[in-house]
């Protein structure tokens, strides 16, 4: 019975020793890529002109650890429209629009990892042909995140976003809100700070929201239009 016993435990710590093993050898997720150029909230100018209306971009990001190949995503803030380009090397020329505020990040891949990751998102102007100034980047949610379910406190919340502009001269922003897609409404006007706060809703209730961002060279762009549902 003794035996017995013992050469159990044995094959006991051999199954535990096994599994073990398995725990140390399972892959991890690739590293995140570290984006280089266009540099974030920048005019690019290192572009070679196509043609009038579009110039050839060079994309640029530092190598990730146990990454076997990369998904550079750029999307047009103006229209929304995006493209997506999958390669091994760290640059990639891509052909887009002159004088348009564009996104993009990188997205590391591994073939032995199931996870993926993805970079920082950074926003540039594509340089335009005599352009002497540029509208402000669409503003960012920061709060209610677009999607998000949220507890209002007392009938209560408030919105909180980020605004960027290359020349750096925002004078102010418009905030529209409402129940209605798109929101028609505008809650406040010219207000300089990133955030409102004391806006009344009501529960179980859907609300959309989009703010334009303004400059002292009567530039303007409109966000998207943001969405968050009250609990």
């Amino acid at each position: 019975m003794k035996k017995s016993i013992s050469g159990l435990g044995f094959i006991m710590l051999l199954i535990l020793a096994a599994c073990s093993s398995d725990d140390d050898n399972t892959p991890q997720a690739p590293g995140t890529a570290s984006l280089v150029f266009p540099e974030n909230n920048s005019e690019c100018t290192a572009g070679i002109s196509v043609d009038d209306h579009n110039s050839s971009i060079p994309f640029e990001w530092e190598a990730a650890e146990r990454t076997d190949s990369y998904r550079l995503r750029v999307e047009n803030l103006n229209d929304g429209t995006a493209q997506e380009f999958n390669t091994e090397a760290t640059s990639l020329q891509v052909v887009l629009q002159k004088g348009e505020p564009y996104s993009w990040s990188v997205t590391s891949v591994s073939m032995e990892a199931m996870e993926t990751t993805e970079s920082e998102s950074w926003k540039f102007y594509s340089a335009g042909d005599g352009i002497a100034s540029y509208a402000p980047f669409p503003a960012t949610a920061i709060s209610p995140e677009p999607g998000e379910n949220i507890t209002a406190e007392g009938s209560k919340i408030s919105l909180q976003w980020e605004g960027n502009d290359i020349d750096g001269d925002i004078t102010g922003y418009d905030v529209y809100f409402g129940n209605s897609n798109p929101p028609e409404t505008a809650i406040a006007t010219d207000i300089t700070e990133s955030q409102l706060t004391d806006i009344d809703v009501n529960s179980k209730t859907v609300y959309y929201w989009r703010i334009v961002t303004k400059d002292a060279q009567n530039n303007s762009s409109k966000s998207e239009i943001f969405t968050f549902k009250v609990d």
